[in-house]
């Protein structure tokens, strides 16, 4: 079996709203305990991005705010989420370009929102 790579550029793409997939989540060991690690692809830029949250039951944590832009509704108290099952959902990613102490830059995921809004008689809105 083959094992080919496209080698992509790492010049990070400009500050904006771009549509995003998620393509992989998992809960990973970081030096701040358990957290998400959230892979996106943004199709346009052909660019995979990467995102962490912690896992937090919390309605007004990342990780919840985050699943709810991807089923693109509200999550109520009580209710169970599958984050694998967002795997495979867009939404829209608020990406902005930071510089690290080395002078270089990159992107990074500052939100993520509803691909759509939600209707006017949508009860979850």
């Amino acid at each position: 079996m083959a094992l080919t790579l496209t080698v992509q550029s790492n010049e990070p793409i400009p500050t904006g709203e771009y549509t995003v997939e998620l393509t992989a989540i998992e809960l990973v060991d970081t030096q701040f305990g358990k957290q998400l690690k959230w892979t996106f692809v943004v199709p346009d830029h052909k660019r995979t991005l990467v995102a962490f949250s912690s896992f937090t039951a919390s309605p007004k944590s990342k990780c919840i705010r985050w699943a709810c832009a991807l089923l693109n509704r509200t999550i109520a108290v009580g209710e169970e989420v599958d984050f694998q099952s967002l795997v495979g959902k867009p939404a829209t990613a608020v990406v902005v370009r930071k510089r690290k102490d080395d002078g270089s830059e990159i992107n990074a995921i500052e939100d993520l929102l509803p691909l759509n809004k939600p209707s006017a008689d949508d009860p979850f809105a």
